[in-house]
């Protein structure tokens, strides 16, 4: 029997060093008081609370032609495939107690655009698909990754109900590398 596919087949997880030592401290405390104590470290909240990846399509343009006048030919363009793809891909996260991973987020943001940080990138980011058993088949890596942005935290006094809320973190990678992993 052929299966149809779920969404919910992937694992992505941030690497261990991917929010900074001192966003890290700033939000241990925090952490490590929480009832339970389930996460003491900032990463290990950040990862629990990945609802999601979008990863835009592939597309090309085709150059057309036209022989004879009303005869338009299409054929493949001459640009490398590096130029031709959106480079760019979202995580969503499910917005936590006291909106902490938010403010993890923004506070890692933050850090990566200040000026005292040299680092061009962040470590590459590893999306991994999996099947109904929960095996790697493939692998896909985005290399020299940046963070670009962090949507907006709606606030509102007439919803005091506790839901399901989200907020999207958008990434610019350099590089693409799909690695299928059926051995």
């Amino acid at each position: 029997m052929i299966l149809n596919s779920r969404n919910n087949l992937f694992s992505f997880k941030f690497p261990r060093n991917f929010v900074p030592d001192e966003v890290a401290e700033k939000y241990s405390e925090y952490l490590n008081r929480m009832p339970g104590a389930l996460m003491s470290s900032a990463i290990d909240y950040v990862n629990l609370s990945v609802q999601g990846i979008s990863m835009p399509g592939l597309a090309f343009d085709p150059i057309s032609q036209e022989d004879n006048p009303g005869t338009t030919r299409y054929y493949r363009g001459a640009i490398p495939i590096q130029n031709t793809v959106e480079r760019q891909f979202t995580v969503t996260m499910q917005l936590m107690d006291g909106y902490i991973n938010y403010w993890i987020m923004l506070a890692t943001l933050l850090y990566y655009y200040a000026k005292q940080n040299k680092e061009p990138f962040t470590d590459n980011l590893v999306l991994r698909i999996l099947d109904a058993e929960g095996s790697g088949l493939a692998s896909i890596v985005f290399e020299d990754p940046i963070m670009n942005s962090i949507s907006e935290l709606e606030l509102n006094f007439s919803s005091n109900i506790a839901e399901f809320s989200t907020f999207d973190i958008n990434f610019f990678y350099n590089k693409f590398n799909l690695k299928i992993e059926l051995d």
